[in-house]
């Protein structure tokens, strides 16, 4: 259950300066969620959640906290509006007062989330990313196993990468992009993440990155970036080719 101050305020700023990811980075993590096969655990191990991929591209697209996003659901998105709307339910309360916000779907997150939600294999559920590991319907309360499975695929130590990294990730890279031809204001990134003013924006989450990625609309798309990238990208692709080929022989040996 997320913390919730009655009286609406924000947080205490951090002392140091959190950790985030440059567009370029959260490209190749998006994109190793893209093509990550989740199997079976071992020793009565739990897979990982078979949505690493829509829920990884919700939260670096929204900006939304952690709980925020575990406890969407399924109505709190809207392809007609193109919106994502952040409400109290009976999964969990909001941070504060302002928390409650609606704010854009990017195209990316759309093109994602489309694909997810009308999946026919998704099970039936009020919730956008409900607990696998139970029958009755639940919020996912632990998925660094999974987190860790696509970061490390794409070059990262295990618990290198975590959820409060992405929020960080999405301001810094919506501060880059822009409005009717103009930077976008600070303001307005404070209302999308639901601060109540710019002073967490311009002290604590105006990271200035080391990628100057300026357009219209707030996205990680790795053919954008493949020549930072250059072997890395080329190692995740590899990685994932091989762990392809050694399904692909387990799926036969098994229906011989």
């Amino acid at each position: 259950m997320a913390d919730f101050k009655a009286s609406g305020e924000a947080p205490e700023r951090p002392s140091v300066e959190a950790h985030w990811l440059e567009v370029s980075d959260a490209a190749l993590l998006l994109e190793a969620a893209r093509l990550y096969r989740p199997t079976p655990g071992f020793d009565g191990g739990r897979a990982a959640v078979p949505f690493l991929y829509p829920l990884i591209a919700t939260l670096l697209l929204t900006g939304g906290r952690e709980t925020e996003v575990l406890g969407l659901e399924v109505d709190d998105v809207s392809f007609d509006r193109r919106t994502i709307t952040f409400r109290p339910n009976t999964w969990r309360r909001l941070k504060t007062k302002r928390s409650h916000r609606t704010v854009h779907m990017w195209p990316q997150l759309e093109e994602i989330l489309r694909a997810y939600v009308f999946n026919s294999h998704r099970p039936p559920s009020r919730l956008l990313f409900p607990s696998p590991y139970t029958r009755k319907e639940q919020m996912v309360t632990d998925w660094r196993k999974g987190l860790d499975a696509v970061a490390v695929r794409a070059g990262w130590k295990v618990g290198e990468v975590r959820s409060k990294q992405f929020r960080h990730t999405y301001i810094t890279a919506r501060l880059q992009t822009l409005d009717h031809g103009e930077p976008v204001s600070t303001w307005t990134v404070a209302k999308e993440v639901g601060h109540r003013s710019t002073d967490m924006i311009e002290e604590t989450y105006g990271h200035l990155g080391q990628v100057r990625h300026r357009s219209e609309v707030v996205e990680y798309r790795v053919e954008q970036h493949s020549a930072k990238l250059g072997d890395r990208l080329t190692a995740l692709w590899d990685v994932c080719r091989t762990e392809g080929k050694q399904g692909a022989s387990s799926a036969m040996r098994a229906s011989a």
